[in-house]
């Protein structure tokens, strides 16, 4: 079984097919680095401009007894049953799984894109601008396309607590295409952060940025808004992989048990694929399926997922803590009800991380912290 990506789509497959094919399969992960750095936890670096913390990819490998191979998959031979490499070399699969991720593009041209804990010490710098310049007003502004928008909804939150720290009055407006925050959640996650918002005085605006000109934010509408900063997420593309098809974004098509469209034993995990959300945590549950797929097949007595997918997440910047979650259907769209409250000031799983893998966020929670 061949894994291609670095990130935790990878790690918990690795981890998750071990424990149920156990030795009944061999493993070979393929990644850029050995280095797999906790991007959830990102924006509470964002003030301060630290790091978060970083695993080692090797040691999982190590832990699976799979074999580990720095390098990345640029193209798949299908009939032939391999892959060709960036450093030149060919590698052969029995089953292959693409957990690649999805590229960060700036989604909103003139804006202060955060992608993760490498922009957090120009925003650190921001708010120190705005305090200098007596800045009236800051825009936590998605862009069209692809998005995943809880980060921004925590970097408003812990800017306002910055800002008011700071006694300055500079105003704080969150614009994403949503007709509710955090929509994906369900109707109670939405009425629970709009009130947050309100509580810390953060204005909440409809619309997707296009781009920024002269100190103001416009539209796709071709309306503006003036602003003396714009913080936006990035928009996401998928990572294109020669003999893989994928749509006009570069997303992966699957069935609900992670195999790729119009290829035998090609699989996909993560944000590399088509489902509208991007997530960790639903990279995680879709590589748990994937994972028992394939040891069902190598003969393990497993039962395979239902493919449901339940969206988990702490919302950072908001006191009490705060976690979120919703069941998910098909297509990515939140089920009017769950088995599990949908805001909670305690965690409904274990570890309480900010990110939860079945058999990843154990192991977090025990080994494979790298040194700074």
């Amino acid at each position: 079984m061949l894994v291609a990506g670095g990130g935790v789509a990878a790690a918990e497959l690795l981890l998750a097919l071990r424990s149920l094919a156990e030795e009944r399969v061999e493993l070979e992960l393929v990644a850029p680095s050995a280095r797999l750095p906790f991007r959830p936890a990102a924006t509470a670096t964002a003030l301060d401009g630290g790091g978060v913390p970083e695993y080692d990819l090797q040691a999982i490998a190590s832990d699976t007894g799979a074999r580990f191979r720095r390098d990345t998959v640029e193209a798949v031979a299908p009939d032939a049953h391999r892959v060709r490499l960036a450093s030149g070399t060919s590698a052969s699969y029995d089953a292959l799984v693409l957990a690649v991720g999805a590229r960060a593009r700036a989604g909103v041209p003139g804006a202060l894109t955060f992608r993760d804990q490498r922009d957090s010490r120009r925003l650190a710098a921001l708010i120190d601008e705005l305090e200098a310049t007596a800045a009236a007003r800051v825009v936590f502004a998605a862009p069209t396309g692809v998005s995943w928008t809880l980060p921004l909804y925590e970097l408003a939150l812990l800017a306002s607590s910055e800002l008011a720290r700071r006694d300055l009055l500079t105003e704080i407006v969150v614009m994403t295409p949503e007709d509710a925050p955090l929509e994906v959640f369900g109707r109670s996650v939405s009425r629970h952060v709009a009130s947050l918002l309100s509580d810390r005085a953060v204005r909440r605006l409809c619309g997707a940025a296009q781009h920024v000109a002269r100190g103001r934010v416009v539209l796709a509408t071709g309306e503006a808004l003036a602003a003396d900063a714009v913080v936006s997420v990035p928009r996401l593309v998928g990572r294109r992989i020669s003999g893989v098809p994928a749509d006009w974004n570069g997303f992966v098509r699957t069935d609900r048990h992670g195999r790729v469209d119009e290829l035998e034993d090609v699989f996909a995990a993560g944000d590399v694929t088509w489902f509208p959300v991007k997530q960790g945590g639903l990279a995680t549950q879709q590589a748990d399926v994937i994972a028992a797929v394939l040891a069902a097949r190598a003969g393990a007595r497993v039962e395979i997922p239902s493919g449901r997918s339940v969206l988990r997440a702490r919302l950072l910047g908001a006191e009490p803590p705060c976690y979120l979650q919703a069941e998910l259907d098909a297509v990515g769209r939140p089920l009017p009800s769950g088995d599990a409250p949908a805001v909670s000031d305690e965690a409904d799983w274990w570890p309480a991380s900010k990110l939860f893998g079945r058999h990843l966020t154990p192991w977090m929670a025990t080994r494979g912290l790298l040194a700074a």
